[in-house]
């Protein structure tokens, strides 16, 4: 996921790993982001495999900083992964939340893909969570407080889900109009 996301924002441009960490805050949020000590070696394995590259840049206040660029492999391996579907696991949602930032990048048929990819993981979002709503109102186990909190949260996600699929209903169909 990471990998995603370091190489789409080096489509565009060469970055450090200072922009590069600012750039995933602005995506995902301060609580989701990536630590220095996690990025740096990651940009080096990167690095190892020639999909980026990293050189030092001379600034005129403060120390060299490291620059990374990407490569014709950096290229094609970004494209691989934004067009593979995402698997169902706990970075789903963010996943997705990084390829809608690289739309820019694809053409109008790779990003009606990724799109129809997104709105079939939350319909089948909202179904999970209409299920889960199920299990938890019938479960014996669990004391009535619980319950009534646990279908709270699964509201709050239903709300969250169905605003998605608004959306991305609504830029698939905009979409679809000027394609004609």
């Amino acid at each position: 996921m990471y990998e995603l996301f370091i190489l789409g924002q080096l489509m565009d441009h060469s970055m450090t790993g200072y922009q590069l960490r600012k750039a995933l805050i602005n995506v995902v949020g301060q609580e989701l982001t990536i630590s220095f000590g996690a990025l740096y070696p990651l940009l080096d394995k990167l690095a190892a495999a020639g999909v980026l590259t990293m050189d030092f840049k001379q600034t005129a206040s403060k120390r060299p900083q490291k620059l990374a660029t990407i490569t014709a492999t950096g290229r094609q391996r970004f494209m691989t992964l934004v067009l593979t579907p995402v698997a169902l696991n706990k970075q789903t949602q963010l996943t997705y939340q990084m390829k809608v930032n690289f739309l820019h990048l694809l053409t109008a048929t790779q990003r009606m893909t990724v799109l129809t990819d997104f709105r079939q993981f939350v319909s089948g979002q909202l179904q999970r969570l209409a299920d889960q709503a199920g299990h938890v109102t019938n479960n014996p186990h669990m004391l009535a407080a619980d319950i009534q909190d646990a279908l709270l949260v699964n509201d709050l996600q239903r709300v969250r889900a169905e605003a998605q699929l608004k959306w991305v209903t609504a830029l698939l169909t905009r979409m679809e109009r000027e394609k004609e």
